[in-house]
Order: C-alpha cells, then structure tokens, then sequence
C-alpha cells in the first residue's frame, strides 16, 4: 500500500499508530471476551465490555488513518474491527419489523424516582408528562422501575393508583412489602401474582412478576425486573470531563468511579442468579424487561441467552439505540427479554427525554404452540 518513501516524521506517525492499532486489538479482544468471565471472579474485563462502541470508534479511526497514509500496517486495524462482529452483532440490529393481528405492546421505562433531568420540572408535572406519552405510545402493558410517590401529601401506594387511572390501565401489580427498586407493573388486561413456590412469588427477587390474560390473544408471564445501578453522579461524570477540575480530583474521583463500577458489576452478577433461580417453573411464553444496567458485551447478558432467552431488540430493532439518557452516550442497558413462546414483531426507543432512560417498546405475539401456561391463584388490585 506504500507508494513513496516516507520522511522521518512520516515513518514516526506510521510507527505510532501502529502501537494504537495493536493497543485496539487487545481493547477489542477483551471486550469479546468479558462475556465468559464471572466479574465474581475477575472483574477488569467488564470495564471494557462496558466500553465497546468506544473501542470500536477508536479502532474505525486508526483504521482510517492507516489508510490515508497508505501503511500496510492497516491490516492490525482490520483485524481489530474483525474481532469486533460478535460485539457488534450484539450492539446494532438490522431487524425489521413486523405485524399480526394479535400484536401485544409492552413499554419499559425507568423513571428515575419522577426526577426530571433538568433538575426544574417538579414531580408532579414529571408524572403527567409522562402519562401523556403513555397515552401516545399506548402499551397495553407497562413496566416502570424506580416509581417513588410525586405528589405532595399522598402515599406512593395512592400515586400508583392514580397514575393507572390517568394513564388508562385497570389492573395494577407492585410489590407493597419491599417493592425493589420501585418495579410497578400496569395492564389492560387482568394479571395474577406468580405462585409462592418461586423466587419471584416469595418477592425475594430483584423485581416482581405477574401472568397476563390478554385472551385470545394468549397468557403469558411479564418479569419487572431492576438490577443495582452504577450510583455514578453527574457532578462525578462533569468533574471527570472538566479539564480545570479534573487535575485537582482526577485521582480521588478516578478511584471513586472505579470502585463504583467494579462493586456493581459484581453484585448484579450474584443478583441476576436469584432472579433466574427465582422463576417458576412454566413453560408458557416469558416476556422480562427492565433495567439491568449491562451492557450487550456483559456476562449477565450471556446468562440470560444460556437461559434461553432472546434480547428481542437484536430481532426487530433497528440501530444501536441507546437506552441510558445521561451523561455517558451509547449505551443499552434497558431490555426486553423473551423466550421462544413469543414472537417479536417490532422494537421501538422512543426519544422522550425527561428521565436518565429512554422508554423502550416491544410490540409481539404469543407463539401459539407454547401457550401452557400454570393456572394461578393469587389475584392482584384491580382498579
């Protein structure tokens, strides 16, 4: 690829970029590879399974620049975005969508305790905003997560109700006792609570589960579920990115985010066990959604596919569609997870800002030959 001889600088550029492309490679092969490690048992991958499209940018840059400067040394770099498809399957969709008849609509949102990311909107006008998307978007199911009270004076059990009400759902489940992370599940069709021979019936989970009867539509189960987040401030996100601040606290706030990190990668790890050992034991179709705060290059997301479950964004998505609406870009850490008892049609993010999350849609059908579901007997509120 040479086509002159190059001078002394231009020999020292080729021979930088080339230690950046070898040090891409590497950043590339341990993103793949976090996957199959336990972050119980080694938990340095997992910073880079948290970093993919980073390292994929970084690597599409070297690549480039190899390029212009006709160096054969390019081919590290085509090897880099080589190792990079497993991740990349993971990451981006080329789905398409679908439709039937029978089509059901799922919504998960985090709603970040009804704190607007403005930090001006109160909590009450939060909540309305967000009751008038629902109404737009129209889910006959919803699965929020961090639903805390947003009204003044009124119960969070109270905000629950009213906030079904307005948003048009009739049937409402949530965990009064605990009630992890504020997981509430809203339907326009009636649901149960899971038999209390299952983690999730004995509410010891990290999150709640009902069955659904849509009727001739189908049953089928619907897993809320929230696991520990970063606790990543944005005042630590800004410091990190103010350059003036960043020479005076660049150490203190480095560890601080490490450690954060490292100590939540760790213990979704062991939560993500008690949620799938927390199933019941159905064989009926299985919808889980939620915020599990991983990414695809995670080894919680590859315990979930050894469960037999399908993220059904890399089915019917299109894109990358980034989930978290902070201060840290592209990254999925909001899902809908499904068995083979359902169909996915179409996967939708929709670009409503007002939480740290976007809202996150699936619009599916039950595979008519994995309807058994097991019949329960434990009702829940009804409005």
């Amino acid at each position: 690829m040479e086509r002159r001889e190059r001078g002394f600088f231009g020999r020292l550029l080729v021979f930088f970029l080339t230690f950046f492309a070898l040090i891409g490679i590497v950043a590339m092969a341990l993103c793949v590879i976090n996957p199959y490690i336990n972050p119980k048992h080694f938990v340095w991958t997992s910073f880079f399974g948290l970093a993919f499209w980073v390292i994929f940018i970084y690597n599409v840059l070297i690549f480039l620049f190899l390029v212009l400067l006709w160096s054969k040394k390019a081919w590290i770099a085509v090897l880099a975005l080589l190792v990079s498809i497993p991740g990349f399957n993971k990451s981006f969709s080329f789905g398409s969508k679908k439709s039937a008849d029978d089509s059901i609509r799922i919504m998960s949102y985090n709603l970040h305790n009804f704190d607007h990311f403005d930090g001006k909107t109160d909590k009450e006008s939060f909540a309305y905003h967000v009751i008038n998307m629902i109404r737009d978007q129209a889910p006959d199911i919803l699965c929020c997560q961090e639903f805390m009270g947003f009204k003044s004076k009124v119960t969070r059990q109270q905000c629950i109700y009213d906030f079904a009400k307005d948003a048009g759902f009739q049937y409402v489940y949530f965990n009064k006792k605990s009630n992890y992370g504020g997981n509430v599940i809203f339907s326009k069709y009636p649901v149960v609570k899971v038999t209390e021979d299952s983690g999730f019936g004995e509410e010891n989970t990290y999150g709640i589960m009902v069955e659904v009867d849509a009727g001739a539509k189908g049953k089928f189960h619907v897993a809320n579920v929230h696991l520990l987040s970063y606790k990543i401030t944005d005042d630590e996100i800004d410091i990190l990115m103010s350059s003036s601040e960043r020479q005076n606290k660049l150490d203190t706030i480095g560890k601080t985010i490490l450690h954060k990190l490292g100590y939540a990668f760790q213990r979704r790890s062991e939560e993500l066990v008690k949620v799938l050992e927390g199933m019941p034991p159905v064989e009926g179709p299985i919808i889980m959604c939620g915020d599990f705060n991983e990414p695809p290059l995670s080894y919680n997301y590859r315990q979930l596919q050894k469960a037999g479950f399908v993220d059904t964004f890399t089915k019917v998505g299109r894109g990358i569609k980034p989930t978290y609406a902070g201060k840290l870009p592209l990254l999925r850490i909001d899902y809908i997870w499904a068995n083979k008892g359902v169909v996915p049609l179409n996967f939708k993010r929709c670009r409503f800002k007002a939480s740290d999350h976007y809202p996150i849609l699936l619009d599916f059908s039950i595979n008519p030959e994995n309807q058994s579901v097991n019949n329960l007997n434990q009702t829940t509120n009804t409005l």
